[in-house]
C-alpha cells in the first residue's frame, strides 16, 4: 500500500478591507509569489454584491489590500464569511462570528449612522460604513461617503457629520462580525409614507 500524502494547504490571494479585515474576494493563481497589487486585481473599484439586496456597490481600491495567505477550508467557497487578521506571527484568515451590526439613521450632526453590536464587541473595534444611494446592478453605485470609526465601551459607534441622508443605504462592516446592511425603514409612496 502506498503512503498517502496530505495535499499542501492552498495558497490564495485575498482582497480585503484594510480597515476591518473583511475578505471581499478570494482567488487562486497559477503563478506563485507575492499577491498582485489591488489595482491590478480590481482596477479603480471592486463591484461587491450587497447582501440580501438586489444590486452592488463599488468599493474603492483605496479601501482594499491584497495578500497571499494559506486558505482554510471553505474560504474560496464563501469568502464573505472570513476576515484576515495580521498578528505578530503572520497573516491568516479567521471566520467571522456573531451577529451582523445594526445601523440606524440619526439626525444628530446633520445626518449620521449609529452602529450597534449585540452582544457588544470590544471597545476600539474598527467600523467602516459605505454610505450610498440604493444599489443597482449595472455598473453598481459608488459610495457617496466612507465613514470610519471605532466602537465605544457599549459596542456603539456614531459615524458621520452630515454625510448621511435619511434615504441613504449603507453597507456596514465591524471587525470580526459579518457585514450588516442598513436600508431606511420608511418607504415613500405616492399616497403617503409607510413605516
Amino acid at each position: 500500500m502506498a503512503n498517502a500524502q496530505e495535499a499542501p494547504p492552498a495558497r490564495v490571494t485575498v482582497v480585503r478591507l484594510s480597515q476591518t479585515g473583511h475578505v471581499v474576494a478570494a482567488l487562486t493563481r497559477a503563478a506563485p509569489g507575492a499577491a498582485p497589487s489591488v489595482r491590478a486585481l480590481v482596477g479603480d473599484a471592486l463591484p461587491l454584491a450587497v447582501p440580501g439586496l438586489s444590486g452592488q456597490i463599488l468599493v474603492p481600491a483605496e479601501l482594499l489590500t491584497a495578500e497571499e495567505i494559506t486558505a482554510p477550508p471553505g474560504l474560496l467557497a464563501a469568502p464573505w464569511l472570513w476576515s484576515v487578521e495580521v498578528t505578530e506571527t503572520g497573516v491568516g484568515a479567521v471566520p467571522l462570528t456573531g451577529a451582523p451590526p445594526a445601523a440606524n439613521w440619526s439626525d444628530a450632526a446633520g445626518g449620521s449612522l449609529t452602529v450597534t453590536t449585540s452582544p457588544p464587541a470590544a471597545s476600539g473595534t474598527a467600523v467602516l460604513a459605505l454610505v450610498h444611494p440604493a444599489p443597482s446592478w449595472d455598473p453598481g453605485v459608488a459610495p457617496k461617503a466612507v465613514l470610519t470609526g471605532a466602537l465605544d465601551g457599549d459596542g456603539v459607534a456614531r459615524l458621520g457629520a452630515g454625510e448621511v441622508a435619511p434615504s441613504d443605504d449603507a453597507l456596514v462592516f465591524v471587525q470580526g462580525r459579518p457585514a450588516g446592511v442598513y436600508v431606511p425603514s420608511v418607504v415613500q409612496l405616492a399616497a403617503g409614507t409607510v413605516t
